[in-house]
């Protein structure tokens, strides 16, 4: 999960920079808005995706680990550090996405309304930054999950003698 995670978050975060870079293109003057735009939407489609896809793999690997211990009759108390590697992520995305959602429309209601930026600019630089500090949040528990799930394997390849595999 790990390399996926990076990868899906550097394009959340190029995407979220690159929207910052062509909005101050255009209140720098150049005729750039419909790309900003643009990016802007397709930015906040992507941050949105990137969290969903940290949801998704808390939301599985939860269930997985369920199963495996059902199944291998393992200590049910080796699930409990997963509520807690939810608790630090789940938090952090939405806040990632709500900050992101909100630069968003305050962009739209600064090119709709024809209202001075500042509003918006702030509002998108937090957001970039929200992104970044949430990455950090979300790669430390994907990585303490990634350890869990690593030893609860190492546990069921103990478990499992040559006799019982088929």
């Amino acid at each position: 999960m790990i390399p996926l995670f990076i990868g899906i978050t550097l394009v959340n975060l190029i995407a979220l920079a690159a929207t910052c870079a062509l909005g101050y293109a255009v209140h720098a003057g150049h005729d750039l808005g419909p790309y900003h735009q643009l990016a802007g939407v397709l930015a906040t489609l992507t941050c949105c995706a990137t969290h969903c896809i940290v949801f998704t793999y808390f939301i599985a690997t939860a269930k997985w680990l369920q199963h495996a211990i059902s199944v291998k009759q393992l200590d049910p108390a080796l699930a409990d550090p997963t509520r807690s590697f939810k608790k630090q992520a789940f938090p952090a995305a939405l806040i990632a996405m709500v900050a992101t959602f909100m630069a968003a429309v305050s962009g739209a209601i600064t090119f709709s309304y024809r209202i001075a930026p500042i509003t918006h600019h702030a509002i998108a630089i937090a957001a970039l930054l929200i992104n970044l500090l949430v990455a950090l949040v979300e790669y430390r528990a994907i990585t303490q999950n990634g350890r869990l799930i690593d030893d609860v394997l190492r546990r069921i390849g103990s478990a499992t003698t040559p006799a019982t595999i088929v």
